[in-house]
């Protein structure tokens, strides 16, 4: 709790300091990017694309995002031990697509390094629903997950390489 209190006093302080400043559109510009990073860390940042469904009729949107402040404090035990670390693993084309006709969810990414790769997809009650583990991998990862394609949710994905992580939240609508 002191840290939210000092960053809420950090960021009062950096809005004071813009507007008492006789260059204010200077300043706001390069704190712009300080207040982007406060506000992704408490929110997280997501994309969201929609799928059609024909044989229902129905749209599935489905948002890949960052994990917010709020998903990090309310994971506890286990859970949150599991997707702690120092999240500097970026990959290309990270997508997670429902397949209609197979009824099942596909994740794919692109990774350029070559190390060894693990995957992990947990609901929200902690349940392991995808884990893979390969040795030495680089390129096109691409896995059926056991997540029914018309099924609301949300679920964590975790991807470590070598000694790099990446935690994304995925919500299904």
């Amino acid at each position: 709790m002191k840290s939210l209190n000092l960053l809420a006093l950090l960021l009062m302080g950096t809005l004071l300091f813009v507007g008492n400043s006789n260059d204010a559109t200077a300043q706001t510009s390069k704190d712009n990017s300080l207040l982007d990073k406060v506000y992704n860390y408490f929110a997280g940042e997501s994309e969201t694309e929609s799928f059609f469904n024909k044989r229902t009729r129905k749209n599935v949107s489905v948002s890949i995002g960052d994990l917010s402040w709020s998903d990090k404090s309310s994971l506890s035990g286990s859970l949150f031990s599991s997707f702690r670390g120092n999240e500097s693993l970026e990959v290309d084309e990270l997508t997670f697509s429902p397949d209609f006709e197979d009824g099942y969810f596909y994740l794919s990414f692109n990774s350029e390094e070559e190390e060894s790769l693990k995957v992990m997809i947990l609901d929200v009650a902690g349940r392991e629903v995808h884990n893979e583990s390969l040795d030495d991998f680089s390129g096109t990862y691409e896995a059926m997950v056991h997540v029914p394609a018309d099924e609301k949710g949300t679920y964590f994905l975790k991807v470590i390489q070598g000694f790099d992580l990446m935690n994304k939240k995925l919500v299904i609508e």
